[in-house]
């Protein structure tokens, strides 16, 4: 059995939270009537939230590759995912809709569905589930360049780089038009349902893909040069800060003309920043157990926590300060984990939230339920 890469699990876990950060702080960014201090303050904190998902396909490119690339059974493969991804996606997708009373959408279950329009956030679902779909041809792929050399790996990176950033420059009439030749005149949905390709976010798998596979030089790397990361994270961070902020007006010197490559950079940079963290974490007993759990159950966190989030915000009178998306913010990233970490005692709950081993508790360390399957690769 391999190794558990205990850093990614602190990973994903931040990852969680930079999700939750852009739900509640990040928002309020964007409201009327806040003080400037208050503006700049939340859009910075939103800055460094922004490339979560980012680092949620790369996590994926990692942990697919990781736990399959050895041994892959396609039958069995999708039978998990049918199981512990595709229901869970279904059930949580049709309660979304139902809390959040989005009574309209429920008239078209499937098509919500199938575009990940039930609630805001789980587009992201509706993209991933995609590439799980895929996933049979993308390792069949890897498996033949795996076998080339690292020459011409790198070469392959290059490359797929500056075409995806082709591709993304023009992916709207790309889409427009896809969208046209198949449906003729396209719904909103039927639209959507193009637009949320795995195409449009694949740089971030493929990366991962490749970091996994160089892993011990790629932790070396980050450790070595964890100073030189830093400040190049920052620089990139402030340049998408000053742009949130409008600060040079619409003219941002050469940012307009090199957006894209810069957001890449930026994405890529603010992963191995946190990465780096993650690597510290892991030497701190309680901290690294804290985001271990919220790791465990951020699966159906995720696709849950904009529900627990509206609750919040209903019921607590909301000031207009920052403090306030700061409250909703801690309660939801905590207690959203915590709803499923009780639901998992309840028997075959892991085909409702996809959990399949619970975490229990005992003393000052997190344990895991040795009964199941000790690897997952959301």
């Amino acid at each position: 059995m391999k190794e558990r890469l205990v850093e990614l699990d602190v990973l994903r876990g931040i990852a969680f939270v930079m999700v939750v950060v852009q739900h509640t702080i990040g928002g309020y960014s964007y409201s009327k009537d806040i003080s400037y201090m208050d503006l700049a303050l939340s859009r910075f904190i939103y800055t460094i939230a922004q490339p979560a998902v980012k680092i949620f396909l790369i996590l994926m490119g990692m942990t697919l590759i990781y736990t399959y690339i050895d041994k892959f059974n396609w039958k069995s493969f999708y039978i998990k995912k049918i199981k512990f991804l595709i229901v869970p996606y279904v059930i949580f997708s049709i309660l979304d809709m139902y809390l959040l009373k989005d009574w309209e959408k429920l008239r078209n279950i499937f098509g919500q569905i199938v575009t990940g329009n039930a609630a805001y956030h789980l587009w992201y679902m509706g993209m991933a589930i995609r590439i799980y779909i895929y996933f049979p041809i993308i390792i069949f792929i890897i498996g033949i360049i795996g076998k080339k050399s690292g020459i011409f790996k790198i070469n392959f990176i290059v490359l797929y780089s500056a075409a995806y950033i082709f591709f993304i420059q023009n992916s709207n009439r790309v889409y427009n038009f896809l969208g046209r030749i198949i449906f003729g005149n396209p719904t909103e949905l039927q639209q959507k349902f193009i637009n949320i390709s795995p195409l449009s976010w694949s740089i971030y798998f493929v990366i991962g893909v490749y970091i996994i596979f160089n892993y011990s030089k790629f932790k070396n790397m980050v450790l070595r040069y964890g100073k030189a990361i830093t400040v190049l994270y920052t620089f990139f961070a402030a340049a998408v800060y000053c742009k949130n902020m409008n600060l040079f007006g619409d003219e941002f010197f050469v940012y307009d003309k090199l957006s894209y490559g810069i957001g890449i950079i930026h994405n890529i940079l603010c992963m191995m920043f946190f990465y780096l963290i993650s690597l510290h974490i892991v030497k701190k007993r309680i901290l690294c157990g804290f985001f271990k759990f919220i790791a465990r159950y951020s699966f159906p966190s995720y696709m849950f926590h904009v529900v627990i989030l509206q609750y919040f915000a209903n019921n607590i009178h909301q000031t207009g300060k920052l403090y306030s998306p700061f409250i909703l913010l801690m309660l939801t990233a905590f207690i959203t984990p915590c709803i499923f970490y009780i639901i998992g005692f309840i028997p075959f709950s892991r085909y409702i939230t996809g959990v399949r081993k619970n975490s229990v508790f005992r003393g000052n360390k997190l344990h895991h339920n040795i009964k199941m399957n000790t690897r997952t690769a959301h």
